[in-house]
């Protein structure tokens, strides 16, 4: 086909395909091969991807459902928006092969405690404890069926039992990395032992100075107030929005909340003030289109629950927190998962991960939806991408 089309035409035609026939597009000649697998290639792919308004993009939600013990026992799956039928595509369990990569054949490991970190442009970032082994974290992109392997830490936290890890994930645009933040702190949960970041492009951990971490910083020990027992420490709820990672952060002293903003690109942390009379109330981050949201939770009388949904339309700008929808739900002890890309809002009913709600912010209306006999432990939008594709030290399985 080179003999016949500039090679610019070529690259236009491959840029426009999907996912997976790019990866059997890797298989026609050696030139296709490096084209598709340079830096340059995927990250215009994904740009395309993610901006696409055509109905057949590989956008949609992924849900995750953990595991204890028995990894062989893990769902993973994906849920396209555009479907009507509300099929899921299930995904390969990868951990069967991370535990080969990680331990040899004679070692008899275990997982303690598993967390879904977040996703973010199609990898998926998890957070494995090992039983009398110690964590291990991994970026894994199911579309190309590959993994990397995060450096362990110096700190066993099985081992020991005295601390508690807790992770965010999110991309920095500027040199087009993939980091996660990490701190590990005691396990009642004050002043973090040590907080250090994992970039891609550099493939090893960086801790940062005392000086930049500010003096009331507890990411990962409070849920909402109350601190979540497990090795990991809860699963915070943050947001990457605008190049930064947000979560909702108490003071030390004192009742009032804020969002501690973390940026990927300066690696600076910063501080929002949520809207006025939100500071002591139950409030979760989320991702709303383009924007920061935050959402008031208060449970009614008659097993009712109501949500005020926040949002902030010009970031890090106070004045510009505007709410948009309060949402009644004849429901009690929900839990936000994610926005769609159409603007509903997933909710999973707290002590039963098996319900799913999604609901339309204008309309109030509700259906339940979910994999039939599975528990969902995350949720989140995902789009199919080849990041990881041609990266040198990324196992296939």
């Amino acid at each position: 086909m080179s003999d016949y089309f500039p090679k610019d035409i070529i690259q236009e035609i491959l840029q426009r395909l999907p996912t997976k026939c790019l990866i059997k597009c890797t298989l026609v000649c050696k030139p296709w091969r490096s084209l598709i697998q340079s830096p340059s290639f995927i990250h215009s792919h994904l740009r395309r991807t993610i901006h696409s308004n055509n109905q057949d993009a590989a956008v949609g939600l992924l849900l995750l459902r953990a595991f204890a013990g028995n990894e062989n026992s893990a769902l993973y799956s994906l849920r396209w928006d555009n479907s009507e039928t509300g099929e899921h595509s299930k995904l390969v369990n990868p951990y069967p092969y991370i535990k080969e990569a990680i331990f040899s054949p004679s070692e008899r490991v275990v997982v303690r405690d598993f967390h879904v970190v977040g996703a973010c442009n199609g990898l998926v970032c998890l957070a494995v404890d090992f039983a009398y082994v110690g964590s291990q974290t991994i970026i894994w992109n199911p579309s190309v069926r590959k993994f990397v392997t995060l450096p362990r830490r110096g700190v066993s936290l099985s081992k020991t039992g005295k601390h508690r890890a807790s992770y965010a994930f999110g991309y920095d645009s500027r040199t087009n990395d993939y980091k996660v933040l990490r701190s590990t702190s005691n396990r009642y949960g004050k002043t973090p032992c040590e907080v250090e970041i994992w970039s891609l492009l550099r493939g090893s951990w960086k801790s940062l100075s005392a000086a930049v971490v500010p003096e009331d910083f507890m990411f990962g020990v409070y849920n909402n107030g109350n601190v979540v027992p497990g090795n990991f420490g809860p699963v915070d709820k943050h947001a990457f929005v605008n190049g930064a990672l947000h979560w909702v952060q108490r003071r030390t002293v004192g009742e009032d909340k804020f969002i501690l903003w973390f940026h990927m690109g300066s690696e600076l942390f910063g501080e929002i003030m949520m809207p006025e009379g939100l500071t002591r109330e139950r409030c979760f981050v989320l991702r709303y289109e383009e924007s920061l949201a935050l959402l008031k939770s208060e449970e009614l009388q008659g097993n009712c629950s109501k949500f005020d949904i926040w949002v902030m339309k010009e970031h890090g700008v106070v004045e510009s927190w505007t709410k948009l929808f309060t949402v009644h739900l004849q429901r009690h002890m929900l839990e936000p998962f994610c926005f769609t890309r159409s603007g509903e809002l997933v909710f999973k009913m707290c002590g039963s991960g098996r319900r799913l709600l999604k609901v339309d912010l204008k309309t109030e209306e509700f259906k339940y939806f979910g994999i039939d006999g599975y528990m969902c432990h995350f949720m989140d939008s995902f789009v199919e991408s080849l990041v990881l594709l041609g990266q040198a030290n990324a196992i296939s399985y």
